[in-house]
């Protein structure tokens, strides 16, 4: 096929009904880009012979050497379809694909989120060997995610054939399983959004019910609405289903067999054939003219017979497409193949036909009779919605903040003009502007000599596709339009108003011309015109500030309504701007457009206007947004659609520094690019300089450096050893002893662990402390501490102790709905400290000092934030908070059941009213109690903390209002069970524990934030605190050192005794790290599965399960394998089984070490096999020595082993 102009495609996107948005979906390996290949040859782009061959969407050299995809690229591509069966009665309609190619390694799933937002249809590949993967449930869950319309397609059907030789019947039985594996995962999702919007339903029903017959009757009536899941599903006889291989170039629908086969068959229609064509439908043996189902066929036939009847799609599909290949390929007989070119009609050239090579000759072949791009681009047309018809269905959950399930089928009338045009996909016109909303899905960055306008020979390409006319007229145009600019600047006037575009002022080539009236360009003007707008046009390149840098970003995005034009000024919000919040202005920005461009893959085609419902580029986003965000003509009415759903979060961490120390401020500005083009990256600047890069794993880290050495920094960079996060947690078995907390060093601050068992053979040992300063009675429980401030004014005691191990796994996967009650308990206290604020605005520095204090975490829960808050906003109002309250604390509860070390009184004390806090980050798996005593002494008596409730701003304080209240209020308050040193006189000077809540919990989160072993976050730890004594002399006086302080100097000083008593309270349990895991899914045949379990072996890893897919040599392992031990593990394990096996590595979570880093031999038999040394390496103490040295913490390590002289036998 010709290649199609640019301009015909420009063209095309102004009719919103006949454009489809397409990604490309699939796990690694299963033929995304060979089947885009496939596409693209229907252009002209490519040669249909090179079609999955030169994978042209693959445009880095990396992703060409390794072979596989590593970043989403869209392409436009032009489709004409003829409708009708004879000559005369045709119709033809022409079709705009954006098709968008997206990765399959899970390093590269935030690609995938991108490309599935600005899409409206998937095309979803699964191997017919390999089956449904890992990869394969995720993009899935991502397209269900976005409410993306998907269809399947079966890839990789020749393998049925050639490698494992099946018989046509037993590829249709694999074929079906196939399919009902697929529909088995979107049956999950089904069934997870009902659960959710049923509970959610009864809830409701619930409160009205309430409300009409009180609070204490039985709700009776209840039933739950019954939903239709069919249209979820994929079935053949629907159309969504395609079977094909890409490599050879083929694929059909039933509806193709339909279509050739109901005459022969003596149907009225090929529509009354189709739903037969999958199933247990057979044709009448005898007649040859009649559909039999297995019934029938058994009553006419008999049941021996009937069973190794042929179904139609068995003997319509397969039989053919099996005797084609065997006559090619595996027999090769001529004789064969001319009779089956001159069945099927195909014109085959002599020379392929004598050609030596025979998979060419299969591809011409299987090309010429179900030619695969065909099929792709009829199945996108006819089952994939447009934007006008998907929009209305996709953009109600993300503008209303809505779960998918609850906008299904759910008809949503917008509530202003901004949505009436976003759930329209109105482009506007000249008469009738219409607003803008666009979503930046992702920013790229290209070499500037890549671009158009930077390009040298752009003259010359503008020339092949404008003619001489068509340049004069575009020059014309462009004058007229700066001097309109020049005239209307005063005003104020937005340049879309000034030159709206009609579709009939489109020249040929596509580019948009600004129609303006004949008066508007005077003669007169007609002289000063040129160097007018050249001076202008000079005063506009000057001030682009992306001209002199050698990358330039481009957005890359989708535009969901109005039009978007070269010049205008737009708002760029990024996913944390809420126009009804004054604070978030900040992510807020207003740019210019630069530049428009058409995505063609590894070129870009410059545009002047871009209307809705298009995939773009835009150029001028740069500082405006940094990964993601939307792009709005007016942003308080605009909803933020930013917020979107990733698989795949950073996690493998990395220090760099330049090898040449005049390149650093190279680095830093590389590491800000790369920042801004990669979505699924973090650059971190630490406080001492060092540049932390994070990743998502060791192929992402890869791709990284690289570009960071040859396009960001240009220049040499010296990389440090993987950085993996670790968490610190305790177990109840008996601990090692004479393990404490102590200082090393000359100036004593630095802290260590010190170990009474062992001796440094060092010089800073010398300033240990003989013993720890922290009071640890022998009859006391283990865990138990008491420790005094500094000052001597205030003693806490606190216990430490190890949560059940159901408990830290139910807090690690629950920290996002903790965070949800945490947002709305912080909203509460933002509002309630404003209010105290304007009351207390003449009290002292010590009142404001502790609100100061107390809005510390609040900042920092608002700047960790993530992009889903954007959305989760709405969802998360108090009445749904209230409602997860309970069910998180409920959950909770069943957790402790059968703890050891838990009395089921402690337990409901703590869930009920004692959890104080979680952490670190208020959200993390570790828990702050209050004992009985303490929370009857605290500002939340009988207060639950799943249950948060607002409080009087000018009352008693909360755990959100420390040290709000004065002495004199704590007079009043009624304390029970406070020993005698903690009694609370009239002097003001005196505190009580609500005064201090908010710096007990500081140092809880803290301590948990960096344990005491490698100062890495705790896990799996509870706190209780037993008391707090007030000390007071013996004359009823407090110490003087207390008198000259305040408020806040003892406020740290709380908060530094409450820390160091949580970690010397963790050393006197066994302590234990926990490790950063992968899982690994690996597919192997019984070959090489020995040397996949070595490696795995030597990695200490450990198999989770293997089995045998069924009708396959394949085996399926998954193993867990520690981060720390994974890298070069894919490198290795391809070595070791000759690329036999391939893994897939996944973050799985935190596991802990069963291994305490303290253990030494202490038993008869651990003396007896190991030595009093311990010959035998302890892992944990190795990896924990490795963090703490990296660190610059103090390691307990003898530098000299042997310090005899050494002696020579020469003399």
């Amino acid at each position: 096929m010709p290649v199609v102009p640019p301009s015909k495609l420009a063209q095309l996107q102004r009719n919103v009904d006949n454009i489809r948005n397409v990604c490309v979906l699939a796990h690694v390996d299963h033929g995304k880009t060979t089947l885009s290949d496939a596409l693209l040859a229907t252009n002209g782009i490519i040669s249909n012979k090179l079609a999955g061959k030169i994978r042209y969407l693959d445009s880095r050299e990396d992703e060409q050497e390794r072979g596989i995809t590593m970043e989403s690229s869209g392409i436009s591509l032009y489709y004409k379809l003829v409708r009708g069966s004879s000559d005369s009665n045709t119709e033809a309609e022409e079709f705009l694909v954006n098709l968008i190619d997206s990765p399959g390694h899970v390093d590269f799933a935030s690609e995938v989120a991108s490309a599935a937002r600005l899409s409206d249809g998937a095309l979803v590949l699964v191997d017919a060997v390999e089956g449904v993967c890992t990869q394969t449930v995720s993009v899935l869950r991502q397209a269900w995610v976005e409410n993306v319309h998907p269809i399947l397609f079966l890839n990789k059907i020749d393998r049925l054939i050639v490698e494992w030789q099946m018989t046509p019947s037993e590829a249709y039985v694999h074929m079906q399983q196939l399919i009902e594996q697929v529909n088995a995962v979107l049956a999950g999702f089904w069934e997870g959004d009902r659960l959710s919007e049923d509970s959610r339903k009864l809830e409701e029903a619930k409160e009205r019910w309430r409300e009409t017959h009180g609070e204490d009757a039985p709700m009776t009536e209840w039933y739950l609405e019954e939903k239709d899941d069919s249209h979820i599903y994929f079935s053949p006889e629907q159309g969504n289903v395609m079977f094909g291989s890409a490599i050879d170039g083929w694929a059909f629908r039933v509806n193709h067999f339909a279509h050739m086969f109901a005459e022969k068959l003596g149907l009225p229609s090929p529509a009354k054939l189709q739903p037969l064509m999958w199933g247990e439908y057979f044709i009448d043996p005898k007649t040859k003219q009649r559909v039999l189902t297995r019934k029938q066929y058994t009553k006419l036939y008999g049941a021996s017979k009937a069973a190794v009847a042929l179904p139609l799609f068995v003997q319509l599909c397969l039989v053919p497409l099996w005797q084609v290949y065997e006559s090619v390929l595996m027999d090769h007989n001529q004789e064969k193949i001319d009779k089956v070119i001159g069945a099927l009609g195909i014109k085959v050239m002599p020379r392929d036909r004598k050609g030596k090579d025979h998979r060419a000759l299969l591809t011409v072949i299987m090309q010429g009779w179900l030619p695969l791009a065909q099929t792709c681009m009829v199945a996108i047309v006819e089952q994939l919605p447009s934007p006008a018809a998907a929009q209305p269905i996709r953009l109600p959950p993300l503008v209303n903040g809505e779960a998918k399930s609850q906008a299904d089928k759910k008809v949503v009338e917008p509530r202003n003009d901004v949505e009436r045009a976003l759930f329209s996909c109105k482009a506007g016109s000249s008469t009738e502007t219409e607003p803008l909303v666009a979503y930046i899905g992702k920013i790229i960055s290209i070499p500037k000599e890549s671009l158009p306008e930077f390009s040298k020979g752009k003259s010359k390409s503008d020339r092949v596709a404008m003619s001489a006319d068509e340049m004069r007229a575009l020059g014309r145009d462009v004058l007229r339009r700066e001097l309109a600019v020049s005239r209307e600047s005063a005003a104020g006037t937005p340049l879309s108003v000034l030159s709206p575009v009609e579709p009939s002022s489109c020249s040929a080539s596509g580019v948009a011309t600004p129609m303006l009236s004949a008066d508007s360009v005077d003669k007169e003007d007609s002289d000063i015109l040129v160097s007018a707008v050249n001076e202008k046009l000079s005063l506009q390149e000057d001030s682009d500030p992306e001209v002199e840098e050698d990358e330039i970003l481009v957005g890359f995005g989708r535009i969901y309504s109005g039009t978007v034009r070269v010049g205008d000024k737009v708002w760029a919000m990024q996913p944390k701007f809420k126009a009804s919040n004054a604070s978030t202005q900040s992510y807020l920005k207003q740019i210019t457009v630069r530049a428009l461009y058409m995505m063609m893959g590894r070129e870009f085609v410059r545009l002047q206007e871009v209307p809705a419902g298009n995939v773009f580029g835009i150029r001028g986003v740069a500082g405006a947004i940094l990964k993601s965000g939307t792009l709005a003509s007016g942003p308080q009415k605009c909803p933020n659609l930013a917020a979107i759903h990733s698989e795949t979060y950073p996690i493998v961490r990395v220090a760099l520094e330049p090898i040449n120390p005049q390149d650093m401020a190279k680095l830093v500005r590389g590491l800000e690019l790369l920042n801004q083009a990669d979505p699924c990256v973090q650059v971190i600047s630490q406080a001492t300089g060092e540049q932390v890069l994070v990743t998502a794993g060791e192929l992402h880290l890869e791709r990284c450096l690289k570009d960071l050495r040859e396009r960001f920094a240009k220049c040499e960079i010296h990389v440090s050893e993987p950085i993996v996060p670790y968490r610190e947690g305790i177990v109840r078995q008996s601990g090692q002893p004479n393990v404490f907390l102590g200082e090393v060093g000359s100036s004593g601050k630095l802290l260590a662990i010190i170990s009474k068992a062992t001796h440094a053979v060092n010089d800073d040992a010398d300033d240990l402390s003989d013993e720890p300063k922290t009071k640890v009675s022998d009859n006391q429980p283990r865990g138990m501490v008491s420790m005094a401030t500094a000052n001597g004014l205030v003693t806490v005691t606190v216990q430490v102790e190890p949560l059940p191990e159901k408990t830290t796994r139910f807090l690690q996967r629950h920290e996002d709905d903790i965070h949800r009650i945490v947002k709305v308990s912080s909203s509460q206290r933002r509002s309630k400290l404003g209010a105290a604020s304007d009351a207390l605005v003449g009290n002292e520095d010590e009142s404001e000092t502790a609100v100061v204090a107390a809005n510390i975490d609040s900042d920092a829960e608002d700047g960790e934030e993530d992009e889903g808050s954007a959305s989760e906003a709405r969802v998360a109002k108090p009445s749904k908070t209230s409602e997860l309250g309970p069910w998180l604390q409920n959950r909770l509860r069943a957790t402790f059941r059968r703890a050891k070390g838990w009395e089921p009184q402690r337990v409901e004390h703590a869930i009920s009213s004692g959890i104080w806090s979680f952490g670190p980050r208020r959200m993390g798996p570790n828990m702050l109690i209050y004992s009985k005593d303490m929370a009857e002494r605290s500002s939340r008596t009988h207060e639950s903390w799943f249950k948060p409730r607002v409080h009087n701003a000018f009352g008693a304080s909360t755990e959100a209002t420390p040290m709000l209240s004065s002495g004199e209020e704590s007079d009043s308050e009624e304390n029970t069970g406070i020993p005698e040193t903690s009694e609370v006189s009239g002097n003001n000077s005196h505190f009580s524990v609500r005064d201090f809540e908010e710096s007990i919990n500081t140092g809880f989160q803290l301590a948990t934030q960096s344990g005491p072993l490698c100062f890495e976050p705790m896990a799996g730890v509870a706190v209780t605190i037993k008391n707090f004594a007030y000390n007071i002399n013996s004359d009823g006086s407090s110490s003087s050192a207390a008198d000259g302080g305040g408020s806040s100097a003892l406020s740290g000083q709380i908060i530094t005794t409450v820390r160091d008593a949580i970690r010397t309270g963790y050393l006197q349990w066994s302590p234990r790290l926990y490790l950063a895991m992968y899982t690994c899914d690996i597919q192997a045949t019984s070959e090489v599965l020995g040397k996949v379990y070595a490696v795995i072996n030597r990695r200490r890893g450990r198999i989770l399960s293997e089995e045998m897919r069924e009708g396959t040599p394949y085996f399926t392992i998954k193993a867990a394998i520690p981060i720390v031990e994974s890298f070069g593990f894919a490198d290795e394990i391809r070595k070791r089984t000759s690329g036999a096996a391939i893994p897939l590595l996944i973050f799985r979570g935190f596991e802990p070490l069963d291994t305490d880093p303290f253990w030494v031999p202490s038993t008869e038999e651990e003396l007896e096999d190991l030595g009093e040394k311990a010959d035998r390496e302890n892992v944990a103490k190795k990896y924990m020595e490795k963090v703490r040295k990296r660190k610059g913490l103090f390691v307990e390590r003898k530098i000299v082993e042997h310090a005899e002289k050494q002696r020579t036998l020469k003399k």
